[in-house]
């Protein structure tokens, strides 16, 4: 049973817009690129991933999860309840080959025959693994097995590993051979640790505790509001800015005519600047040479808002 589906995070939504809206002579751009390119292709993966999963009906499948270590948080990309076991599963698409040595350390040779250090999937779910454990035990729920496998979702990823190595067997599988995976976990655990019942509470409070990653990217890259093309959008062509005419947006480039396109660039407002912003802002980034049109449109979302008509602050919707 799907309980926390899997969506776009908003790390990847605001590397969309900064990407859409980050002039291209930018020296940050093609990293913006590269970073938008890599999380993409996981996020993709994990979604490949989820096909593997159908026959697992009576799992509770929870998806993107972030939750509190202490002073940090830890992520988990699926996790796996069940009365008798819990599983994390750690997808990752990975292009090339990945060498592990006697001493975990890990070597990924890239399609290109390019090599580089690569970070250790097995040490990270396993400390996935420790970290659940531990918010499991601070949050009062009874003790019941946790394990954990790193799942590779491309078909392509080689792993090459020495005999003494057993951890890349055990915890290392590819997607189609996951569902055999976890039918060797469902062997190995009989007992029922939880009641259905307790396993909807875990779920509940699994989902109430997830706290979404929401990284300042402007500040990371360097990136100045003067570096952001502003302007509203067409969805159609993503040419920007379309013109307003007749209280209308109308796209130049594909003819596509709509009332509502300010409501994505608003939204791309609140991925960039945050939720709060006033008429002023609102024509400045909407590119919207009267304030009486501005204050009509925000009329018509029906905002929440604080102060008086001078100065007034709306309050936009929390990105997701």
């Amino acid at each position: 049973m799907l309980i926390k589906d899997r969506t776009k995070s908003i790390r990847i939504k605001k590397l969309e817009v900064i990407q859409r809206r980050l002039v291209r002579h930018h020296p940050r751009f093609l990293s913006i690129e590269d970073e938008l390119g890599g999380r993409l292709a996981g996020h993709y993966g994990e979604q490949s991933n989820d096909y593997f999963l159908k026959p697992f009906n009576s799992f509770s499948v929870l998806h993107d999860l972030r939750l509190s270590a202490h002073d940090s948080f830890f992520q988990i990309d699926t996790l796996l309840l069940s009365p008798r076991f819990l599983l994390i599963l750690e997808v990752k698409y990975i292009t090339g080959t990945l060498i592990f040595d006697h001493l975990n350390q890990v070597i990924r040779i890239r399609d290109d025959g390019t090599e580089e250090a690569f970070q250790n999937p097995i040490f990270q779910v396993k400390r996935q693994q420790s970290h659940l454990i531990e918010w499991m035990a601070r949050n009062r729920i009874p003790q019941i097995p946790v394990r954990s496998l790193v799942v590779m979702s491309n078909p392509k990823t080689i792993i090459k590993a020495p005999p003494s190595n057993k951890e890349v067997s055990q915890y290392i599988t590819h997607s189609p051979y996951l569902q055999e995976r976890i039918k060797v976990f469902e062997k190995m655990f009989i007992e029922e640790k939880f009641t259905r019942k307790q396993i909807g509470k875990l779920s509940k409070i699994l989902i109430h505790q997830h706290t979404p990653e929401n990284p300042d990217l402007l500040k990371r890259y360097q990136i100045e509001e003067k570096d952001i093309i502003k302007g509203v959008y067409c969805t159609k062509c993503f040419f920007m800015p379309v013109h307003r005419k007749r209280g209308t947006w109308f796209c130049p480039k594909c003819s596509y005519k709509s009332n509502d396109l300010h409501l994505n660039t608003l939204m791309d407002f609140a991925l960039l600047f945050g939720t709060k912003i006033t008429n002023q802002q609102f024509c400045d980034f909407l590119c919207l040479s009267s304030r009486h049109v501005a204050k009509r449109l925000l009329f018509e979302m029906n905002l929440h808002h604080s102060g008086g008509f001078k100065g007034r602050i709306y309050i936009l919707p929390e990105p997701e």
